[in-house]
């Protein structure tokens, strides 16, 4: 393996010749690849693999919403990516065939007081009870930052995928943390596609306080439910 700082052509990742190629923090890593690969289809090997595809996918739709990246930013370690820090954190949590409701989209964070929460075909709703209640609040912090990911489930087709997940958020401005939140996660149109074809679903809800120019200041733990 050899690592190049510095280097003036500037990042690399993927495969070089017989070489790999990654860049942490700034460094690129080469290291080689091996010449030939037999699949190991040992039952405890594969179970292995399986959880790893699951936990990537889910690792992959945490990254795309901007508020829960910004977040696993700030706990990762010195020479860890943000995917392998949410990766590392949720891999004992998922099964073999898809997440689970101990799966994490936040690190950790004050508890999120939800009543009422749905996943319907269409959207996400949920009452959010006064912020203020679990958490003590700045006068900085005037947003709320809402973000979710559904894991559709037992799909009617049995040629359809096993399991899909949507990513949503919600940006609100000028947000009361002393009063009861009617929160409402719309669908776009490929997400009601993805949520008509399942008949099971596993919700997890997390929510951020921001500044007025963006900036995460505190989050919540996961709301999670299975339905």
């Amino acid at each position: 393996m050899a690592i190049l700082n510095g280097n003036v052509i500037g990042n690399l990742s993927g495969r070089l010749g017989n070489l790999s190629a990654r860049t942490v923090e700034g460094k690129t890593i080469l290291a080689a690849r091996p010449s030939s690969f037999n699949v190991n289809y040992d039952p405890a090997v594969v179970e292995i693999r399986q959880k790893f595809a699951v936990t990537a996918n889910l690792s992959k739709n945490i990254l795309s919403l901007p508020t829960l990246s910004e977040i696993w930013k700030t706990v990762k370690g010195s020479g860890i990516t943000v995917f392998n820090t949410i990766f590392k954190s949720n891999f004992a949590y998922s099964a073999t065939d898809k997440p689970t409701d101990s799966n994490i989209i936040t690190p950790a964070g004050f508890s999120l007081p939800a009543d009422t929460v749905v996943v319907d075909t269409d959207k996400v709703t949920a009452s959010i009870n006064a912020l203020n209640t679990v958490a003590i609040f700045s006068a900085d912090e005037v947003n709320l930052s809402a973000n979710a990911l559904v894991c559709f489930y037992t799909p009617g087709n049995p040629d359809d995928e096993p399991y899909q997940i949507i990513a949503l958020s919600k940006e609100v401005a000028n947000f009361n943390f002393t009063q009861l939140y009617s929160l409402q996660l719309d669908f776009d149109v490929k997400q009601k596609l993805i949520a008509s074809k399942y008949t099971k679903s596993i919700l997890l809800l997390s929510v951020a306080s921001k500044t007025a120019n963006g900036k995460v200041v505190q989050y919540s733990s996961i709301y999670p439910k299975a339905s």
